[in-house]
């Protein structure tokens, strides 16, 4: 893949979040932008949900919702009629106080509707980090890390959610796994498959990201190898969906072959039979934003950009003194030329 992008994006900054976020879901649901958990400055677990109406006011107005259950990150989001789903997760970060967050089994709806979390079954194991995804009336649940924090599952498992809907009751079942087990992943559902992009191995230990892309038919309950990344990628889940039939995946980590990990600042995309592109370059390398397409226009919201507080002989460890970015940008789509 060549580096260079395939479009100059005009950026331009909009007022900031309410809050920063580091690590939050997203999902756009009637043109409005719907920020979810993740941690705040100096790693602390948030359960904030913040949804980001472009057509109010000036230039968009930022509104707080009903929080989560309890204070959860590493989780996506999967739409349906009335709202959307999320399911494992880890659970009450307090970095500063050297408290680890836990990972959990907790499957939650949200009903935007009737403004009202139900729970679901829970996962058959603790799970974070993993891919949440809905083809019809399956959910699945597609690899994570297991309690300790560092093992990677293979595990792939789907709830069905007609079944649930019509009598509350339910249980996870399993389905082919993914063929590397990985964390921190980002999937999308296009045309009818999922595609399991990037992630990394392990977490605590160490986080080695990975290129590859897997792809799975539902019909035929079958894993094959998608077109790698150029590169080792993770930390894209809340900033890669599917525009215009194309994925697009922004900001991350990335780990050049041979190189360090580093902050990307990549706009990548791929179509259906394509190999991946730069589409365009983001105004900084960032990690783990959120990011959605309404009516043509790309935002950009949150992230860690590795800004951090000063340095004290009391607080000098980086995840200590992390400052969750509160920026937002946006940026016209072009037109595409091929």
């Amino acid at each position: 893949m060549n580096d260079t992008p395939v479009y100059d994006f005009d950026w331009k900054r909009l007022a900031d979040m309410p809050v920063g976020k580091w690590e939050p879901a997203s999902i756009v649901i009637d043109e409005k932008f719907y920020v979810f958990g993740g941690y705040e400055s100096l790693i602390k677990s948030k359960k904030k949900v913040h949804v980001f109406d472009p057509a109010a006011g000036t230039h968009g107005t930022w509104t707080r919702l009903q929080d989560m259950p309890s204070e959860t990150t590493h989780v996506n989001l999967a739409p349906d009629e009335t709202g959307f789903w999320f399911a494992g997760g880890m659970k009450d970060m307090r970095r500063d106080k050297k408290i680890k967050d836990h990972i959990i089994d907790e499957t939650w709806h949200f009903d935007l509707v009737l403004d009202r979390y139900t729970a679901g079954p829970l996962l058959p194991g603790p799970r974070a980090g993993g891919g949440l995804a809905r083809v019809g009336d399956n959910l699945h649940y597609i690899s994570g890390l297991m309690a300790d924090r560092d093992t990677d599952s293979s595990d792939h498992w789907v709830l069905d959610l007609a079944q649930w809907k019509k009598t509350r009751t339910g249980t996870w079942q399993q389905l082919a796994p993914l063929p590397l087990a990985r964390n921190q992943l980002s999937v999308v559902v296009l045309n009818g498959k999922i595609y399991v992009i990037g992630g990394q191995l392990n977490h605590d230990l160490q986080q080695l990201d990975q290129p590859n892309v897997d792809i799975y038919d539902p019909v035929t309950d079958a894993w094959r190898d998608g077109p790698a990344l150029p590169y080792g990628h993770s930390h894209s889940e809340g900033a890669t969906f599917v525009h215009d039939n194309r994925i697009w995946m922004v900001g991350g980590h990335t780990t050049p072959e041979g190189g360090a990990k580093g902050m990307c600042n990549n706009l990548v995309t791929l179509g259906v039979g394509e190999e991946w592109e730069i589409t365009g370059k983001l105004p900084t390398g960032i990690s783990s934003p959120a990011s959605r397409v309404i009516d043509n226009k790309l935002y950009v919201a949150g992230g860690w950009d590795g800004r951090m507080t000063a340095k004290t002989p009391e607080c000098d460890y980086w995840a200590e003194r992390q400052v969750s970015s509160p920026e937002v940008w946006v940026a016209d789509l072009p037109t595409r030329t091929r």
